[in-house]
């Protein structure tokens, strides 16, 4: 400890130091006690909150409101802290002197990294992330002679990004102050959790409209009328009520409603602003499921599914259904898409429907569409009957085999045909359409289309799982707002945690290989951790010239050295750094398989070529997504569609200004002031575009077949309402 002239503080000399460096003493519990007792009467600088800068000479009346005002201090500055070593008197062995560090201070001990990633275990256990990168940040304090504690010795500066204020409560010190289910864990918080059924009907019951339609409450009743939709009775007043709650905190939540020629409510769609910028940043492949069922009438709960850059589910959308029509489908999907401001999504994943199937066909004709495996595994003991549940289980066996073991189109086609010959269901109807569908829902057949992960056997793993748990047949529409909040605000507090992973911490890396180290820089923690087993299995990968094709394109065969019976074929074009495996797993995933990874390593390609690192899986993937769509927003500026695609940028962009400005007092007041400049701009720019064309708030009504569309948004200036024409 350095030496203090100030002839208060105890003797350091005839002290003794005790270090607590060890990682595992990195947890700081730290009480919460109220707030620390400062005696420093010098002019301070506050942080916000309360929270004032450190200062060398500050006092306090204990240790231990010391090391609370430095916990609240870091967790204003965002950052966690840990007790790194003392100093006990030599006199009667109490503690004279305290250091409190980020952290982040010092280096993990490589004795401990290899100890968690070394022989057969490192496929079982992965090595815990790296937090420490010797940080100098830390404030020591020492005791006085007349019992009041000082700060020392001080360094505010850090060598690493300090946490944004959304993320704070995944700090380690700050962890037990925190209750993510007390508070939302995302800017985009909803004002309905904690709402009981009474609250949302007073909501429904509140004013004469329902969003922003008007007409009287005797009208209101006839509009809901007797549908399937309109007898829930206080169900449905509950649905009026979320409706009203949301479009109140979301000035650009959409709801659409499908009326029928008696002008009855029938089905429903909404999408929130944080769904519409997921959707903007990740519309490459969209899961539609109706799998789900609500309330006594096992009415179709269908969400408009998506995967964000950590592999996690995200919603771009909800509605409920009166039925599954093709008619039904098409004004569904028709109202996402024009809620998506018109951009068609890469691809769109199914359940096994001919009806869906033929109202993706019209409604998305640029969009790719395949059915998703899960639903045809599930509906095979219906479809099947004693075939599939009689025991033995040979047929489920050897069905199981054949969709998900084929490796060629050749063994797929053999299999099948054997299938059939063996149990004798060449008269099967349901086998005979699966087999012509083949080349939308077989692995060996979809495998050069990219699914994101959202294609598996198990539901977990499939299109759709983020409503598990929360919705079922079971769950009234009075309950079911609670469960769709809950649901949401879940999903993303462990967005939110999987962001704190990735740039917070660091991975452990297994090999010394350059690309393995580039991939840990890039991707998010999830996405590196696939790459990162595919680096490791490569390693035991033989790797074996097979022929050229015009001296530019050489030919490999690459299979493990105990599975020399099971190989895969590389194609790898030299000159170009394009490389395609007989796996498919890039084509399929966005994911470099071990196989190419082995052929990179054979022919000296120590770093990962551009084309092969997926924007849509890199931590700054919304970032460059966000980029990539302004030229096309600007192209549609006019237009109502690009209207709505800029007011979630801009939403977007205000949200992050908020979040980066409670930093401290001084960066608030820079943030406000930024934005208060901001928007005197803009309005002078309004008044200076003397054509400018008027902003209107989209509030559009349009005919789906036999039944009228209400479409609603917030701060909607008019509303119209058609009736369907009945010739």
């Amino acid at each position: 400890m350095e030496g203090e002239n100030s002839g208060e503080a105890k003797d350091v000399g005839s002290s003794y130091m005790v270090s607590l460096e060890d990682e595992g003493g990195e947890c700081c519990a730290v009480e919460d006690v109220g707030a620390a007792m400062v005696l420093d009467d010098d002019p301070k600088e506050y942080l916000g909150g309360g929270v004032v800068e450190p200062t060398l000479g500050m006092e306090f009346t204990s240790e231990e409101d010391a090391r609370n005002f430095y916990n609240a201090y870091a967790k204003q500055t965002g950052f966690s802290i840990r007790v790194n070593s003392y100093y006990r008197s030599k006199k009667d062995n109490s503690i004279i002197s305290r250091e409190f560090c980020c952290s982040k201070e010092g280096f993990r001990r490589e004795r401990r990294a290899k100890r968690v990633d070394s022989g057969d275990d490192a496929k079982r256990r992965r090595a815990r992330p790296i937090t420490r990168e010797g940080c100098k940040a830390l404030m020591t304090v020492r005791k006085r002679d007349n019992e009041k504690w000082y700060v020392a010795k001080l360094e505010k500066s850090h060598n690493h990004e300090l946490v944004t204020p959304a993320m704070r409560h995944f700090l380690r010190s700050h962890k037990e102050e925190c209750d993510p289910n007390k508070s939302s864990s995302n800017s985009f918080s909803s004002p309905l959790i904690g709402l009981n059924n009474s609250s949302l009907n007073a909501l429904a019951e509140d004013g004469n409209s329902f969003g922003k339609v008007p007409f009287a409450v005797q009208t209101r009743v006839n509009y809901i009328g007797r549908g399937r939709l309109s007898t829930f009775g206080i169900d449905a007043q509950s649905l009026l009520g979320f409706f009203k709650a949301m479009q109140a905190s979301d000035p650009a939540f959409y709801y659409a409603i499908q009326v029928d020629e008696e002008d009855r409510l029938s089905s429903v769609f909404w999408v929130e602003t944080r769904s519409r910028i997921a959707y903007s940043c990740f519309s490459d492949v969209v899961a539609f499921d109706t799998t789900y069922q609500v309330n006594q009438y096992k009415m179709p709960f269908a969400p408009f599914t998506g995967v964000n850059h950590h592999k996690q589910s995200v919603l771009f959308g909800c509605a409920l259904l009166a039925d599954e029509t093709e008619s039904t489908f098409i004004w569904l999907f028709t109202s996402w898409l024009e809620a998506m401001s018109g951009r068609q999504p890469g691809l769109v994943i199914t359940d096994y429907d001919s009806a869906i199937g033929r109202a993706v066909q019209q409604v998305f004709p640029n969009s790719s569409h395949r059915y998703c495996k899960w639903h045809i595994m599930s509906k095979m003991p219906k479809e099947m009957g004693v075939v599939y549940g009689a025991l033995p289980k040979t047929f489920q066996v050897e069905f199981d085999r054949c969709v998900n073991k084929s490796e060629t189109t050749d063994e797929f086609e053999s299999a099948w045909q054997m299938l059939l010959d063996k149990y004798n269901l060449r008269g099967n109807d349901w086998l005979q359409s699966l087999y012509i569908d083949r080349k939308l829902w077989v692995p060996v057949h979809v495998r050069d289309t990219f699914f994101a992960g959202m294609n598996a056997a198990q539901r977990s793993g499939s299109m759709n799982s983020l409503f598990d748990g929360y919705v079922n047949a079971r769950t009234t529409l009075q309950d079911f707002a609670e469960q769709y909040e809950k649901a949401l605000n879940d999903r993303y507090e462990k967005e939110s945690k999987e962001e704190f992973e990735t740039f917070y911490t660091k991975p452990v890396l297994k090999t010394p290989l350059p690309v393995e180290k580039q991939a840990a820089e890039i991707y998010t923690r999830k996405m590196f951790s696939i790459f990162q087993d595919e680096v490791f299995e490569s390693l035991v990968l033989a790797v074996k010239l097979s022929g050229e094709e015009g001296g530019t394109i050489k030919k490999y065969e690459v299979a493990r050295f105990d599975e020399e019976h099971k190989v895969y074929f590389v194609d790898f074009n030299i000159t170009e750094q394009i490389a395609t495996c007989s796996c498919k797993m890039f084509e399929f995933e966005g994911i470099l398989c071990r196989h190419v990874l082995a052929v990179f390593k054979a022919t000296n390609v120590f770093i990962l070529p551009q084309h092969y690192i997926l924007k849509r899986w890199t931590r700054n993937a919304k970032d460059v997504a966000m980029l990539h769509i302004l030229p096309s927003v600007e192209m549609q500026g006019n237009s109502q569609k690009g209207k709505n695609l800029q007011y979630s940028i801009l939403y977007q962009e205000a949200i992050k200004c908020a979040e980066e400005g409670l930093a401290s007092d001084h960066i608030f007041k820079v943030a406000l002031n930024a934005l208060r400049e901001a928007r005197i701009n803009i309005m002078a720019a309004k008044k200076n575009a003397v054509n400018a064309p008027k902003l209107d708030t989209m509030a559009s009504t349009s005919n789906r077949g036999d039944d009228a569309t209400i479409a609603s948004q917030g701060d909607s200036s008019s509303l119209i309402i058609t009736t369907p024409d009945h010739q």
